[in-house]
């Protein structure tokens, strides 16, 4: 049986898709996805809800879209808490969003908060503390915060 024919309509099926799930649309369709069951139910479909929005969000800030980056992440320390294996990150990525977003005192005090919970210990991702103090230091200093 000849499948060469085949070849180039799923080629372009697979372009198709993968345009679509990078543009708001899809973006939108894979949150709904993500944001589907409820939180508690399933400790298993939990993980992987919120590694899921994680990714997303990271995509997002690696896009510049910083506001719709910072509700996404925002939304995935809501539904999961403290208790969610991303939250520490996630809340140290919504920091920069802030300060990209010209927020300085919400990211200032986000920053803080992670020293302030020794996030780093919690999740290896995170800044350590002296590194979190410096960039709290310059964001203040450039932006002429006390």
């Amino acid at each position: 049986m000849d499948l060469s024919g085949l070849k180039w309509p799923v080629l372009i099926l697979v372009i198709v898709g993968i345009g679509f799930l990078a543009s708001s649309p899809g973006i939108n369709f894979m949150v709904g996805r993500y944001t589907k069951a409820t939180p508690g139910q399933d400790a298993e479909l939990d993980t992987r809800d919120e590694a899921g929005l994680t990714r997303i969000g990271g995509y997002l800030l690696y896009q510049w879209r910083y506001q719709r980056a910072y509700d996404i992440m925002k939304l995935a320390v809501d539904r999961y808490g403290a208790s969610g294996a991303n939250c520490w990150y996630n809340k140290y990525r919504m920091a920069k969003c802030l300060e990209k977003l010209g927020r300085i005192q919400e990211s200032c005090a986000l920053l803080e908060e992670l020293m302030a919970a020794n996030a780093h210990a919690v999740d290896a991702r995170v800044a350590d503390n002296n590194n979190l103090k410096l960039r709290v230091t310059k964001i203040k200093e450039v932006n002429d915060l006390q």
